[in-house]
């Protein structure tokens, strides 16, 4: 028993010592411009990671080190975020959809504005980089009509671009590691503004 409880307090420290994922502002990767840090389902303002900004724990996102359904700014589902708690269409801020995955990390992805529902995808698998790009698609905002939606931004190569765009001058975001689409979604949405 007591060394399992040592060696639950040795992974638990090994695990906190992890650099957090640092968020730049713009095409940049200097340390003045750092919006955040990211770890462990939080964002915080500081390196040391004791000031949270935000908690995103699944499919919800808040202010401060936790957050729930009563209190959260946005609900993720079906690669849709909304406003507060809510899984109104009409509450739908914005749609992702993944381009380019690696073993359920987002690579590339486009970010429509509003509900959008996106069908008929055709995909590529690369056995060297064991990743899977879109080839094609289709988009409908009633899953009948085919629409053209208006891409807010577009995500690739660690770097999130304003619109339909991946021209360094469009850059608003760029970011270390890897995240999920649902975070990503939350960092274009929140942090962008």
């Amino acid at each position: 028993m007591k060394k399992f409880i040592v060696l639950t307090l040795v992974a638990g420290l090994a695990l906190s010592g992890f650099a957090a994922e640092k968020i730049f502002r713009g095409n940049s990767r200097d340390d003045k411009d750092i919006i955040c840090y990211y770890q462990g389902s939080r964002f915080y303002s500081d390196a040391a990671r004791k000031e949270a900004i935000y908690c995103h724990p699944g499919n919800m996102a808040g202010k401060g080190a936790k957050t729930t359904p009563k209190e959260c700014l946005y609900r993720f589902m079906g690669g849709q975020i909304y406003k507060g708690f809510s899984i109104n269409k009409a509450d739908c801020i914005a749609t992702i959809f993944e381009t380019k995955t690696s073993k359920g990390e987002t690579l590339a992805a486009k970010i429509f504005e509003g509900f959008v529902k996106v069908s008929h995808v055709t995909t590529s698998y690369d056995k060297a980089t064991k990743s899977d790009t879109v080839t094609g698609y289709k988009t409908t905002s009633d899953g009948i009509h085919e629409v053209t939606p208006k891409v807010l931004f577009t995500i690739d190569n660690n770097k999130i671009y304003r619109g339909d765009s991946t021209d360094d001058k469009d850059c608003v975001l760029t970011y270390t590691g890897r995240f999920t689409a649902g975070r990503l979604l939350f960092m274009a949405i929140e942090l962008v503004k």
